[in-house]
Formats: C-alpha cells, structure tokens, sequence
C-alpha cells in the first residue's frame, strides 16, 4: 500500500540517487556504498518518502539505520522531527450537509475513534491489541459507552433547552438587541450539535446504516499546518489502518537511533514486531518505564520520570539506574523524596517535588542525597516554588554543616563524612527543570 501520494522528492534527484537498470555489474557496488552514505546523512522523512517513491532503493533505504531527532509514536500519530503524520476517520454525508463542527473535524484530519453501523463512536480503548503492539493501559480503565440511554437523554434535554433559548432570540431580534448575536451562534451549535449526536440513536432504534459514510484520512502537520495525503477506504477500523502505517514506517529496519523519544500521554503503541530503539533521551510515566524497556536497546543518557500513578520503587529499574541523567517531578511526600534521593545512584538527578516543602524540609533532601558516597563532579538540582526558598535553604545548610567558603550565591560545605560540596541558588533556564528556581548541589571533594 502506497501511503504517500506528495513526496517532496524534487524529479532531478530522483533520477540521480535511482539505480539504473544500465550500470554494470563492476559499478554498482560504488553506487551501493554511495547510496547508504547518502542516506545516513539525510532527513528521515525524505528518506521515508524516497523508499516509498522509489522502490529500486527501498531495500538499500531501510539498511542504513534510521537516525531521528525527535520521535513521538501515539494512538493515531507519528512525529518525526517537525512533521506530524496523523490518521484519522473523517466522516462525508451524502446529501453533501456536513456539521460545521464535522468539518473542523475533518479538516484537522479526522477523529481519533472508529464508528459503529449506527453511527456510535467506539472508545479508543476498547481496541484490540495486535502482535507487536504495547499496551500502557492498566487494564482497570473504564470505556466509557456512546449509546446508553442515559447519554441519549442528556443530548435530548440539551437540545430542547437550545431551542427554547434559540426562541427567545428570535423573539428579542425583533428588538435589535446587539448582544443577541453572539449567544444565538452558541445555541445554534448546542442545537446542531446535539441533533447530529442524536442521529445513531435514531438508527439503531429503526435498524438503519449510520447517517454518514467513512474514510480514513492519512494526513501531515507541519508549522501547524495540516495536509492531507491519502485517503483510505473504511474497510478496516483505524487502529489496524495505523498498525499497518507504522509497519510501514519501522517494520525491517536495524536499530532506530533517537535523540529523544517521547512515550508520555499514549494508550496502545501500534509497532511491528522486533521494533527496536536506541535512545539518548526517553521521556516516561513512571508506571510506564517497564513497557518502554522492551522497545529499547541500551543504556540512557538521561531519562525524564514523570510521576503519574504511585508505582513502588520505580527508581531501581535498569533504566532509571543505568542513565546518566535523571530527571522527575511529581508530588511525593518529604520522606518519599528522602527515599529516592538516597537511592538515586545517577551522575546527574534534577528533582522536582510538586508540593511546597518546608527550608527544612528542601536541606533533608540536600542531606539525604549527600549521606550517598557519588563521584565529583556529580550534581542535584532541587526545583523551589518560591523564590524566597533559595535565601532560605542557603542560610539553613550553613546551620548543619561545616562551612568552607561562601559568596553572595553559592556557599561551599562539607559534612561529617568530609564530603565536600557547594550548594548554590540557581535560576532555571531551561525546560528541564518545571520551577523557576532551583538550588544546585555539586560534588566537590570527596
């Protein structure tokens, strides 16, 4: 299956990179070297788009290991870099009145779920799972019905108060009152809305064909900018339509290179079997980080934990131990932080606790990731939600410590053990750390 339609590619170096059936046997194996530099060193979105146009190097394409900047794989779409594939379901009517509201949907590449023969949409997570794919549910999520009569009348009480309301416009238009306008527009999509979700309803009561036909739409985002590329026939529901594009994407490929891969916010990872990434980056739920190990090849160099669920002793997974850099936020209690940051065996740990603690409180931490023996060199960066608490826990560390050195910033101490470290107020400049402020604790002497 032909999944993209627009290739990029401009004719020129198509017929340039193609292999000639013409060349000789004595010349091709240069071409072939060629040919994989080339591509190593090329965009993997127009890598994907040249193996798609052009089957001659196709096999040559997926080789050469794919390296990528920034991947993101969810439910319905792939990011690669800056662009954005998504699949869709749009949805075309056949007396051509679409819903306003249809059309915003089918022009932002279509819905995100599958639709039943009346019409119902059938929740996400109530697809199957397919050989290959990760499932991150928990298994306790609740799918959550669109054909209950409960919801059939919440959309019939909803429609009637709309058109009382859309009444009394009318009434009071005939009075020129200017702010008429702006609410008869609110109604009116109320009403439209909830007469288009009442359509299924009236199907499956009547035993009739949903009220509208369906495609799946295979579209690409970049610069916010949507643009279609193909379109599908609704002879499979989407999450196989989706399962088969990212076969496309990934199926047969050595080792994917990725500087940072993104696998927050997903339901079912739609991936060919043996898929396989080697990541510099990976961005996680805690309650996630198993699933994820299975896809990976390697070690991290920094892994960002985002706390979720209250996982036990997510820390102490290869992952988490093995990479560099660790970085988390969530809201755990003081003693839980304590915990972690005892454990923590990484080079490198930015800390960000949710809740607002105490000066007391931040120094404990401070203590408990210095009561560890760690190389120099090694640093803690503590996220604060008040400015005021970088003053504070400098002028409180000095209390509990030996004090070495210190300037207006940064005071230098050393503890019992005569580990020597300097606690220093910070201003957080880049997206890493979620506060503003921070206190950096680093390694000086051991």
């Amino acid at each position: 299956m032909n999944l993209f339609i627009l290739c990029m590619l401009s004719a020129p170096l198509a017929r340039t990179l193609s292999v000639r059936k013409t060349q000789t046997m004595k010349n091709q194996p240069v071409l072939y070297e060629s040919l994989k530099t080339i591509l190593s060193y090329t965009d993997p979105n127009l890598r994907i788009n040249m193996s798609q146009r052009m089957p001659s190097i196709r096999a040559t394409e997926r080789a050469v290991p794919l390296k990528i900047r920034y991947l993101s794989i969810k439910d319905t779409t792939v990011d690669i870099n800056n662009v954005r594939y998504k699949l869709g379901v749009c949805r075309d009517y056949p007396n051509g009145d679409i819903p306003q509201f249809v059309k915003r949907e089918n022009a932002h590449g279509g819905v995100s779920n599958d639709f039943d023969r009346f019409g119902f949409e059938i929740p996400i997570g109530s697809n199957l799972i397919l050989p290959g794919d990760i499932s991150v549910q928990s298994g306790d999520e609740q799918v959550v019905r669109t054909d209950t009569d409960e919801l059939e009348e919440l959309y019939q009480t909803a429609l009637s108060r709309s058109e009382i309301h859309l009444k009394s416009i009318a009434e009071m238009e005939s009075e020129k009152r200017a702010w008429t306008s702006e609410w008869k527009g609110h109604h009116q999509f109320i009403a439209n809305y909830t007469r288009e979700k009442l359509k299924p309803f009236h199907c499956k009561r009547h035993n009739l064909p949903r009220p509208f036909n369906c495609y799946i739409q295979i579209s690409v985002e970049k610069h916010e900018k949507v643009k279609p590329l193909q379109k599908l026939a609704y002879t499979r529901k989407l999450y196989e339509a989706v399962k088969q594009f990212n076969h496309v994407l990934f199926a047969n490929r050595p080792v994917i290179k990725v500087e940072v891969l993104d696998c927050v916010g997903n339901h079912v990872y739609r991936i060919p079997v043996g898929f396989k990434i080697s990541a510099n980056e990976l961005k996680v739920w805690e309650s996630h980080i198993a699933l994820i190990a299975t896809i990976l090849k390697g070690n991290l160099n920094t892994i960002r934990v985002i706390k979720w669920e209250n996982v036990e002793n997510w820390w102490q997974h290869r992952l988490v131990r093995n990479a560099k850099e660790l970085i988390t936020k969530g809201s755990q209690s003081a003693e839980e932080s304590c915990l972690m940051l005892r454990t923590f065996g990484n080079r490198n740990i930015r800390f960000h606790n949710l809740r607002i603690l105490s000066t007391e409180q931040y120094c404990e931490l401070i203590e408990n990731w210095m009561s560890v023996k760690r190389e120099v060199g090694s640093e803690l960066w503590i996220g604060l939600e008040v400015k005021r608490h970088r003053n504070n826990v400098l002028e409180k560390i000095q209390t509990r410590m030996e004090v070495v050195r210190r300037n207006e910033r940064c005071v230098t101490v050393h503890d019992k053990n005569g580990t020597q470290v300097a606690v220093c107020e910070e201003r957080c400049e880049d997206e890493s750390i979620h506060h503003r402020w921070a206190v950096k604790v680093k390694i000086i002497k051991n």
